[in-house]
C-alpha cells in the first residue's frame, strides 16, 4: 500500500525523514521501503488489517514516535428535508451484511476534483474520476472504508434492497465487463436489478454521471469470508475487495459516512438530507481481555515499566484499564478486533513497540524439571561431531524413494514399506537403506562441477516388520569422492584405508573396539574392496555396475552402519588408563600376501605370536599385493631390551610364513 509522507504528516506530525520512518516501520512489523517523491510503500501482513489505510499507519508511526495521533470530526450539515421518502433500505441477509448504512445528497453537480483531491489520488495511484467518486476513494485510503455512490435517479423507487444474487444473475460492472453471479454472492439491488457487487464493485446501471443530481451514498460492513470468496470466483479484487476481505472497522462504517456525504455536499455544492438509514443486523460487542505483568516479563524476557506497558498500548488505540501493578483490564477497539483475540496477542503488540532490540538476548531455559536429555540423542549428536571432524558434511535426503533408486543399487524392496498415496511415483516407498539417496546427492554436486564430495547423513531407515507398525532403525552412512586433501597440489584420491579410518576413528572416539572385519559379500561394494563390520555394517569402494547407473565419473568409497546396534556396543562408561611411563619400540614387516587372505588374519596371527608385548599392530603402506605392517611393542613396568624385542619379532615372522604362507619382502 502506498502512504504518502505529507498526507501521513496531516494525521501525525513527526520529525523522522522518510527513511528513518521506513526503518522505524519495518522494525515494529510492516515492511516497509521508499518510492520516489517520499511515498511509503509498505507490506500490509494478512492479519493487520487495521493497516489498509492512511489513518491505520498514522496510528503505528504515533505509537512509535510517540507523537498524538490527530483527529477529524466530521462537520456535516444537514438540511431540513427528511431522508425518510428519499430512500428505503432492506436488508434481507443480515448474517452477510450486519450493518448497512446510507445517506442522500440532492441537488449535487457533477465537476472535476479540486487540485488538492486529484493529487492525492495520483499519489496512491488512482485517477481523478469526477468529484462524487474521487470523494469514496479518497476515505477509502484516509480511512480504510469503502463506500459507494448510485445516482439516486436510476435506482428504481429508490428502494435498495440488500441480498444473496439470483442463480445465474448477470451483472455488468463498471470497469464494462459482464459476470454471472452464483447464489452465494451478495448483491445490491432495487426491485427490478442488481445495482452492484457487495464489497467488489459497483454496476454500470447506476453509475454516477454528468446528469447525476441526487446521490444514494452508501456505506456498509459486509462479511470477510463472503467478500473473499466473491472475489476469487469473479476474479476481480479491487481496493473495496481488499479491505472487506480483511475486516473493516465496525466504528469507521458512520464516520466514513458522514464525512464522505459533508466533502460531496461541499465540492458539489449539495444538500444533505437531515438524517440517515442504519441497519443493523447483530451489533458488535467490545473485547475485554486481562493483561498480566509478570505474564509479559516471563515471555519477553524483559523488565517493562506498567506505566510504559499502559502508554504503548494507549498509543496503538486500546483502552486501559488498571487494576494494580500487576494485571490491566485492556478494552480491543473495533479496528483491532479482528486480530487480537488472547493475552498474548497484546504481549506481541507491547513487544514490537518496545523495540525487539531492547530486549537482551539470553539462551531459553529448556529444561525440564526431573527430565534428564535423551541419552540416545546425545549419542547420535555425538557421532554427527565425530564425523564433521573427519572433513565431512551433513546432508539430510528424502525418507521416501522410488522403484528407480532401488534398481539402480539392486537393493530389494521386498521389505520396503509402500505408500498408499504417494505424491509421485519418485516418492512411493519409504528407504530401508540411506545410501541411495547419498547417490542422488553425489550425482546432483557432480552436475555442478564439484569435484570432491564428502557426505555423510544419520536417518532412520524403515522395514516391513510384520506387525501393524513397520521397524524403524537409525542409521549412519557416508560417501566421499575425490581428494580429502584442501591442498590444489595434492591430487591424491580417497580410498578404501579413508574410508576405514573414518569408522575406526568413530569407534574410538565412542570406546568401542573395532569388531571383527570381514569380506564383503554386499552388491553395494565391489569384491576384493569392500569390508563388513560384523554386526554393524558395510564400508568400502561403490560397485562399479551401480556407479555406472548413477553415471558418476569418479570412484566413489561407502559406509553404512546401523547406529541402534553400535549404541548397544557402546561401553556405559569409559575409564582411562595413564599415559605409559617407559618408551615403546617399532619394527616393520613388509610382506607379499596370498589374494584370499585376510587383513584380520594377519592381525591375529602377530598378536597370537607376540603376546603381552604387542601393543598396536596396523598397516601403513600398500603396493600392489605388498602391505607393509607397523608392530609398536612395550611394557607397562619396565623398558625393553633389544634382544627380547628382536627375538619375538623373529617369531611372528617365522609364524606368518610357515602358517599364513606370505613371503616377506
Amino acid at each position: 500500500m502506498k502512504v504518502p509522507i505529507d498526507w501521513l504528516k496531516e494525521l501525525v506530525n513527526f520529525r523522522a525523514g522518510a527513511d528513518q520512518l521506513a526503518e522505524m516501520l519495518t522494525m515494529g512489523g510492516l515492511e516497509t521501503i521508499v518510492l520516489p517523491d517520499d511515498i511509503l510503500e509498505v507490506d500490509v501482513l494478512p492479519n493487520r488489517s487495521d493497516c489498509w489505510s492512511i489513518r491505520g499507519i498514522a496510528r503505528e508511526v504515533s505509537a512509535l514516535t510517540k507523537f498524538k495521533l490527530k483527529t477529524r470530526k466530521s462537520r456535516i450539515k444537514e438540511g431540513r428535508k427528511k431522508i425518510g421518502g428519499a430512500v428505503k433500505v432492506i436488508v434481507r441477509d443480515k448474517d452477510l451484511c450486519p450493518r448497512y448504512m446510507a445517506r442522500v445528497i440532492e441537488n449535487v453537480r457533477i465537476v472535476d476534483s479540486p487540485d488538492w483531491l486529484k493529487k492525492r489520488l495520483e499519489q496512491v495511484g488512482l485517477r481523478s474520476i469526477n468529484n462524487v467518486v474521487d470523494v469514496t476513494n479518497y476515505l477509502l485510503h484516509e480511512i480504510g472504508q469503502p463506500m459507494h455512490a448510485f445516482d439516486a435517479a436510476l435506482v428504481k423507487d429508490r428502494q435498495i434492497i440488500v441480498r444473496r444474487a439470483n442463480p445465474e444473475e448477470k451483472v455488468v460492472t463498471l470497469d464494462g465487463k459482464e459476470h454471472v453471479l452464483g447464489s452465494e454472492m451478495l448483491v445490491i439491488a432495487d426491485p427490478e436489478k442488481a445495482i452492484a457487487v457487495a464489497g467488489t464493485m459497483g454496476c454500470a446501471n447506476t453509475e454516477v454521471g454528468a446528469d447525476t443530481r441526487t446521490v444514494i451514498l452508501e456505506s456498509a460492513y459486509f462479511n470477510p469470508v463472503s467478500i473473499h470468496k466473491t472475489s476469487k470466483l469473479l476474479k476481480t479484487r479491487t481496493e473495496s475487495s481488499i479491505r472487506f476481505e480483511h475486516g473493516v472497522d465496525w466504528q469507521a462504517v458512520e464516520e466514513a459516512l458522514d464525512r464522505g456525504a459533508a466533502l460531496i455536499a461541499e465540492l458539489g455544492r449539495g444538500e444533505v438530507l437531515k438524517g440517515k438509514i442504519d441497519v443493523i443486523g447483530k451489533e458488535r460487542k467490545s473485547k475485554v481481555i486481562e493483561l498480566r505483568t509478570e505474564r509479559v516479563k516471563q515471555l519477553l524476557g524483559a523488565d517493562i515499566p506498567p506505566g510504559d506497558i499502559s502508554s504503548i498500548l494507549n498509543r496503538l488505540g486500546f483502552a486501559v484499564k488498571k487494576n494494580d501493578n500487576k494485571k490491566f483490564k485492556i478494552v480491543v477497539p473495533s479496528f483491532r478486533i479482528m486480530d487480537i483475540e488472547r493475552e498474548i496477542d497484546l504481549i506481541e503488540e507491547i513487544a514490537r513497540i518496545w523495540g525487539y532490540g531492547r530486549i537482551e538476548t539470553t539462551m531459553p531455559d529448556t529444561a525440564f524439571a526431573g527430565k534428564s536429555p535423551d541419552k540416545e540423542d546425545l549419542f547420535r549428536s555425538r557421532v554427527r561431531e565425530v564425523m564433521v571432524g573427519c572433513g565431512l558434511n551433513e546432508v539430510q535426503t528424502n525418507n521416501m524413494l522410488g522403484p528407480k533408486d532401488y534398481e539402480r543399487t539392486g537393493l530389494s524392496a521386498d521389505r520396503a514399506v509402500k505408500i498408499s498415496n504417494p505424491l509421485t511415483i519418485e516418492m512411493s516407498m519409504m528407504r530401508t537403506h540411506l545410501l541411495p539417496g547419498l547417490f542422488n546427492v553425489l550425482v546432483h554436486n557432480q552436475n555442478r562441477q564439484i569435484e570432491n564430495i564428502f557426505i555423510f547423513e544419520i536417518g532412520k531407515v524403515f522395514r516391513q516388520s510384520g506387525e501393524k507398525l513397520p521397524e524403524e532403525k537409525w542409521h549412519l552412512a557416508g560417501a566421499v569422492t575425490g581428494s580429502p586433501f584442501m591442498s590444489a597440489l595434492d591430487k591424491g584420491q580417497a580410498d578404501y584405508f579413508f574410508i576405514k579410518g573414518i569408522l575406526e576413528n568413530l569407534l574410538g572416539d565412542l570406546g568401542v573396539e573395532l569388531p571383527k572385519m570381514m569380506e564383503s559379500g554386499s552388491f553395494l561394494v565391489q569384491p576384493g574392496k569392500g569390508g563388513e563390520v560384523q554386526g554393524l555394517g558395510l564400508l568400502g569402494a561403490l560397485h562399479p555396475d551401480i556407479q555406472r547407473g548413477y553415471e558418476l565419473d569418479k570412484p566413489v568409497l561407502v559406509f553404512e552402519i546401523d547406529l541402534d546396534a553400535l549404541y548397544k556396543l557402546m561401553p556405559r562408561e569409559i575409564r582411562y588408563r595413564q599415559l605409559p611411563k617407559f618408551p615403546s619400540v617399532s619394527r616393520d614387516i613388509s610382506m607379499f600376501i596370498p589374494t584370499e587372505l585376510e587383513h584380520q588374519m594377519i592381525v591375529d596371527m602377530i598378536r597370537k605370536t607376540g603376546g603381552d608385548l604387542i601393543e598396536d599392530v596396523f598397516p601403513f603402506d600398500k603396493y600392489k599385493d605388498s602391505i607393509a605392517y607397523r608392530i609398536v611393542y612395550r611394557q607397562a613396568d619396565r623398558t625393553l631390551t633389544e634382544e627380547e624385542v628382536n627375538a619375538r619379532h623373529q617369531s611372528i615372522v617365522q609364524a606368518l610364513t610357515s602358517k599364513l604362507m606370505v613371503r616377506i619382502r
